[in-house]
């Protein structure tokens, strides 16, 4: 008898990738997440400034901000400044390099960070769902683009997942662990999320606690948290620095964009597709995990349950969140659909790899290649670029170079600007780290003296406002009102305008000269009824 000849393989309409195919699939993945997530700095309303001060203040005294110092309304206002050590970091790159070296710093922490959570994502799936998941988290990844403290955050959640994924798989010994305590260190110092490095350590307890027989995992991983919490006292501000994610959000008496719900913001700007996307990608998470976990014991999913149901919760309270669902989502729904197919033939996994890599591939060519789609850098921002906004310090090269004075009035988006180009030779009326002042100043005197003239009046001759210095773009209620209001009183002259800010002189001996050199014609400014 003659042996038998094997069957042929079958033969498939595409091939998957070789080692080198997913290293340039991978580049251009990172290409579009470096495009989308750099910016010229718009330096008016950014945080920036403050955080450049601040770091700047440090290195002079050897001593971070610990009261409202920078304004003259409520100076020795309490405030804890968990990112005192990032303004430093900020300021010594800004120092060296510059604004644009500054940008390139930051995309480049952001870049690592897309890194770690890839290779994690392809280890607990495989290469094909972890690239299709991250291109379609991308664009939640990236909604916060301006250069912030936060970025760090997002790095040092990556690497405290690496490390405790690696341990959990037993691909690195449980001793890598204490690197974890060392982060929260630093982490404390820098940004107010240092807390949710505690809580992915938790996560791991628990998972370890549900799937783990000896539990010498559990008591591994206990320790190092127990070290990690005791730890965040290593700041200047003792207990309340590190108990100050706890009560700083309930402090504000301010509205901020950022720590709005999902569906407040969604009614407020409806053109916007991030939450329509983000809600999109909640549901196919959901569903996902309630179809799975219908086959599946629940006890393999505690951990990728745990933590997309936290930070999921956090991005429709707070849409800061955002970027954090983002992240966590490609490593878990990548495993959660390997885990669906499988079970299946070797046929069906491999086609399976092979349409994630077709549409990964489709988006990818029609983001960088056209202009008008959801995922093309030119169409969230034209001047994708590095450096400053064009212009963006005319206003303030104008304030210097006449020598204009205070008492300077400036609405909240701007202060950490004046902050930064006029500290210490001018103090802001407010800036904007809402937790730096009572809720009655904005409550009872910063709102209030923009709705009613009245108020305006008795703050005047307070305060005795010798300039008024504003973001122009200002969209909250009062501010729109309160500049055309400015605009038509005599007693106050236009000077400076351009596409930031307006700047006004009171009409008094001092200013005299400066108006008749600078005031504007009424006929420059116009007002429209939409405001």
């Amino acid at each position: 008898m003659t042996e038998k000849q094997p069957l042929n393989p079958p033969r498939h309409f595409l091939p998957t990738l070789s080692c080198f195919g997913k290293s340039l699939l991978f580049g251009f993945v990172v290409l579009l997440g470096a495009l989308l997530y750099s910016e010229k700095i718009h330096l008016t309303t950014a945080d920036l400034g403050r955080h450049l001060k601040n770091g700047e203040t440090f290195l002079t005294g050897l001593k971070p901000v610990t009261t409202n110092f920078y304004s003259y309304t409520e100076p020795d206002h309490p405030g804890i400044n968990n990112h005192w050590l990032t303004g430093v970091i900020f300021f010594l790159v800004q120092k060296w390099v510059g604004f644009e070296g500054l940008g390139v710093f930051y995309t480049c922490i952001f870049l690592l960070t897309i890194a770690i959570f890839f290779w994690v994502s392809q280890k607990m799936s495989n290469f094909y769902y972890a690239l299709f998941f991250f291109l379609i988290s991308l664009p939640l990844i990236t909604s916060r683009t301006e250069i912030r403290p936060e970025g760090f955050s997002y790095l040092f959640l990556g690497i405290y997942f690496y490390l405790l994924h690696q341990v959990k798989t037993r691909k690195l010994p449980p001793e890598f662990l204490w690197i974890i305590p060392l982060i929260q260190v630093l982490w404390v110092n820098m940004h107010i999320f240092f807390t949710f490095g505690l809580g992915i350590v938790g996560a791991f307890v628990l998972d370890s606690w549900f799937n783990e027989k000896g539990r010498f995992l559990s008591q591994c991983y206990l320790k190092v948290g127990f070290v990690s919490a005791v730890v965040c006292l290593a700041n200047p501000f003792g207990i309340k620095g590190a108990l100050a994610p706890l009560t700083t959000f309930m402090n504000y008496g301010y509205m901020l964009a950022e720590n709005q719900p999902v569906i407040f913001m969604q009614k407020r700007m409806p053109g916007n597709p991030l939450y329509v996307h983000f809600e999109a990608l909640f549901f196919v998470c959901a569903t996902g995990f309630s179809l799975v976990l219908r086959k599946h014991n629940f006890r393999k999913y505690v951990l990728a349950v745990s933590l997309l149901t936290f930070f999921s919760v956090l991005s429709w309270r707070f849409i800061r969140a955002i970027p954090l669902f983002g992240f966590f989502l490609v490593p878990f729904m990548a495993s959660l659909g390997h885990d669906f197919f499988k079970d299946r033939s070797p046929l069906v996994n491999r086609r399976v790899s092979q349409g994630l890599m077709v549409l990964s591939i489709l988006i990818l060519g029609s983001a960088l290649s056209f202009k008008n789609l959801y995922y093309s850098p030119q169409k969230l921002n034209p001047q994708k670029l590095f450096g400053l906004m064009p212009g963006v310090n005319a206003s303030a090269e104008f304030f210097k170079r006449n020598q204009l004075e205070g008492p300077v009035f400036n609405n909240y988006d701007i202060g950490g600007y004046l902050i930064y180009h006029l500290f210490p030779r001018e103090r802001v009326f407010v800036d904007n780290r809402p937790e730096n002042y009572s809720v009655s100043f904005f409550k009872d005197v910063y709102v209030p003296m923009q709705e009613n003239d009245d108020v305006w009046q008795k703050m005047e001759k307070r305060y005795g406002f010798n300039a008024i210095y504003f973001y122009r773009h200002d969209m909250t209620p009062w501010a729109q009102s309160f500049l055309i209001r400015r605009i038509r009183d005599v007693r106050w002259a236009p000077v400076f305008v351009d596409d930031y800010t307006i700047i006004f002189l009171k009409r008094n001996p001092k200013n005299a000269r400066l108006i008749r050199m600078y005031e504007l014609p009424p006929w420059m400014f116009q007002v429209r009824r939409n405001f």
